[in-house]
């Protein structure tokens, strides 16, 4: 079931398993196949990923909250908060738009949504881009704890105290200042929908999922290993990343090497907020592969 809000171009709401989510189509006249944004988090809204809209504007571009942020629903309900229902959740998303076909573009964990949806199988799914993807936790962990050794002694020695709950004040907040303006993203001021955003995020969702800091998952995605189930998307494949990503461009690489039909493309001078940083080297990495995609499909 969809819901169209009271205010026109406000958005629609959709009954999917737990509530109702809010989506809403931007550049809806454009003549390109949809892309389907699917946000990071878990429980950050998809505010900060907004800005991808225009940097796509020959694609209408579907936007939506999922269920627990942002303008969505916020039930009460622990269970909720498993992989495979955001799964289902994007499912209905798609479903209710009515896209024959359409491309899927996620960020951070939405890569791991996105990547168990086209496992299941989706109809008119053309192609994949995994922006700063996750798609192994073992990988990532091992990936962050590489780049803790390679932080200022200060600086990792707070971040591990924090990973272990030890209280460390300000130090650690700090040295967690000292990681995001260096691997999360680079330009100073934040945006505001990055900065907005990440104010927003829901820590029920997070630390359900994921957990409270990004060096150690302890939610229930700290089993979520895709690497040995790649080969098994045909499908064309773009991983991106930022030259100064903590998904570093050695791991999207790996990842890369799984699909049969996958490049990696990183953006230089950024980290995992690449379409914030350089906006105009991601429209054109992003843009040429929709249209690659497009052009491969015998007329």
């Amino acid at each position: 079931m969809i819901e169209h809000d009271a205010e026109p171009g406000a958005g629609v709401r959709i009954a999917v398993p737990g509530g109702r989510v809010w989506s809403e189509l931007l550049n809806p006249g454009a003549p390109g196949v949809p892309v389907v944004v699917v946000h990071g988090g878990p429980g950050t809204p998809h505010d900060y990923l907004r800005p991808v809209a225009g940097l796509l504007p020959a694609h209408p571009v579907l936007v939506y909250d999922q269920l627990g942020c942002g303008r969505s629903d916020r039930p009460d309900d622990s269970e909720l908060w498993r992989l495979s229902r955001f799964v289902d959740e994007l499912a209905e998303v798609v479903r209710a738009h009515g896209f024959d076909r359409f491309h899927l573009y996620a960020h951070s964990f939405g890569t791991m949504i996105a990547c168990d949806l086209a496992l299941r199988g989706s109809p008119g799914l053309a192609s994949l881009v995994l922006h700063s993807p996750v798609l192994s936790v073992r990988r990532h962990e091992r990936e962050m704890q590489d780049l803790l050794m390679r932080m200022p002694p200060r600086v990792a020695s707070a971040i591990s105290a924090a990973v272990r709950g030890v209280p460390g004040g300000s130090a650690q907040a700090d040295a967690m200042l000292h990681f995001a303006e260096r691997y999360l993203c680079r330009r100073q001021p934040w945006p505001d929908v990055l900065a907005h955003g990440s104010a927003a995020a829901s820590p029920i969702v997070r630390d359900a999922m994921w957990g409270p800091t990004e060096f150690q998952v302890s939610g229930n995605l700290r089993s979520y290993h895709r690497s040995d189930r790649l080969s098994e998307l045909g499908i064309p494949v773009l991983l991106t990343c930022g030259e100064h990503d903590f998904t570093s461009p050695k791991v999207c690489r790996a990842y890369s090497r799984g699909f049969p039909d996958a490049r990696v493309t990183v953006i230089p001078n950024a980290s995992h907020m690449a379409h914030l940083e350089e906006p105009e080297e991601c429209a054109r990495q992003w843009g040429e592969f929709f249209e690659n995609v497009v052009n491969a499909v015998p007329s």
